[in-house]
């Protein structure tokens, strides 16, 4: 890594078969606001700022199992990571 870039966690995304009916979810749950809305991809953002949940349309979903046994699908998600550069 560069000296000097700064990176920031941005969200954790989760994937899902349909990003808005997930997002719908955790919105009305939590009571966070959209920030973006692609026809793929939702972001929400914590009120107070930090690190907010994005929600992508996985075409290949496959519900996972909770909680999960040899060969089940497992829940999937990553971190988005921001610089500055």
């Amino acid at each position: 890594m560069a000296e000097g870039v700064r990176m920031r966690l941005a969200a954790t995304t989760l994937d899902a078969l349909d990003a808005r009916e997930l997002a719908g979810f955790y919105r009305r749950f939590l009571g966070w606001e959209v920030s973006e809305d692609e026809p793929d991809w939702v972001m929400l953002r914590a009120p107070g700022g930090g690190a907010g949940l994005s929600f992508q349309t996985e075409r290949a979903y496959v519900r996972p199992v909770w909680p999960a046994g040899p060969g089940d699908p497992q829940m999937s998600m990553h971190l988005d990571i921001e610089v500055d550069d």
